[in-house]
């Protein structure tokens, strides 16, 4: 059993393949070693989904950043990226980054889509009941 490093180009589509010239099974009558062809599998994880070259992730939302609008950080494949959230945005509306998803193998990039989850906090302290208890006698907002 032989093991191989290989450099995998950034960019490499699914069912790519990649060719080791020279390290696939042995040539009949003497012949050359024939090439050793290694597909590419990528691996959809938690927190990133890839559709060609755009890559989506979820933007989890407290309901205050929702209301109010917020900058806030969220993690691409680069790193952390700044993003302003608008005032009055709703869970399944997404927010597009040019440039952060995927290589498209002729030196640009996708797009990074995170789309917009809004959180409800579970548990809440007394001093949280009582702002949320205050709103729903000031607000007028009926989402039905």
């Amino acid at each position: 059993m032989k093991t191989f490093t290989i450099k995998i180009p950034a960019g490499i589509r699914e069912s790519e393949k990649i060719r080791l010239i020279g390290q696939g099974k042995k040539g009949e009558n003497g012949g050359k070693n024939g090439d050793l062809l290694i597909k590419i599998n990528i691996e959809q994880n938690k927190k990133f989904r890839l559709e060609g070259c755009t890559l989506y992730t979820d933007l989890n939302l407290t309901p205050w950043e929702a209301a109010l609008g917020a900058r806030i950080n969220i993690e691409g494949i680069d790193g952390q990226e700044t993003v302003y959230i608008p005032q009055g945005i709703e869970s399944g509306e997404k927010i597009r980054i040019q440039g952060k998803g995927y290589k498209d193998g002729k030196g640009g990039r996708g797009e990074l889509v995170a789309e917009v989850k809004i959180m409800v906090p579970n548990k809440l302290s007394e001093e949280e009941i009582a702002i949320y208890e205050k709103l729903k006698e000031v607000s007028s907002f009926n989402p039905r």
